[in-house]
């Protein structure tokens, strides 16, 4: 029986995705018994597109970190990226920071987004919080599928949207101002200054 093209083509990619699915299952488990953040999966998206390694999640315990790897793999299959593991050449290089801070009583989960290209320069740095309920024992329970789903989705729509050129023209609003300020400087101050010599 001859198949046409676009059978094999779809077969070729399932059997892609199913190696990369495994690949994913075995760095995970290794993560999660050696308690190391660091991110390793292969995802495989459309070709032609740019490719992105993400290179760590720092931050998360590990059961947090596990979770939003496999977010991150499903969300990025519905986008055309092609995620590779990060011992492959890629375009891009990702390296993720969460955070958790209790905040007027609720628990707030910061994340950054540092991509560098190929030259280890960063090219581009998202940011975001995701305010979750309140906080228990540990700020980080509140960090569930939902929540780790959105923080996925808006670090890879905002990647995607770089990477296409489609990125909102406006940059996220800076953070409120809380607390003192540690040092400020006004038009009228002295400044100090260092000088080597």
């Amino acid at each position: 029986m001859i198949e046409c093209p676009s059978t094999i083509g779809t077969a070729i990619r399932r059997a892609l995705r199913l190696g990369a699915l495994l690949a994913l299952a075995f760095v995970v488990s290794g993560c999660a018994s050696s308690n190391q953040a660091s991110l390793a999966f292969a995802s495989v998206g459309p070709a032609g597109g740019s490719t992105v390694a993400f290179e760590s999640i720092d931050g998360p315990p590990p059961q947090v970190f596990e979770r939003l790897v496999r977010l991150i793999d499903s969300e990025s299959q519905t986008r055309s990226l092609a995620v590779v593991s990060r011992e492959a050449p890629a375009a891009y290089r990702v390296r993720t920071y969460l955070s958790a801070q209790v905040r007027r009583g609720k628990t707030v989960i910061a994340w950054v987004w540092d991509v560098y290209d190929r030259n280890q320069e960063r090219a581009i740095r998202l940011s975001g919080e995701e305010v979750a309920g309140k906080p228990g024992r540990d700020a980080w329970a509140v960090a569930d599928d939902a929540l780790l789903r959105r923080i996925a989705q808006a670090g890879l729509n905002g990647l995607t949207g770089a990477l296409n050129g489609t990125a909102p023209a406006e940059p996220a609003p800076a953070p409120e101002l809380r607390g003192p300020s540690v040092a400020a400087a006004t038009g009228g101050d002295i400044v100090l200054g260092y000088s080597a010599n």
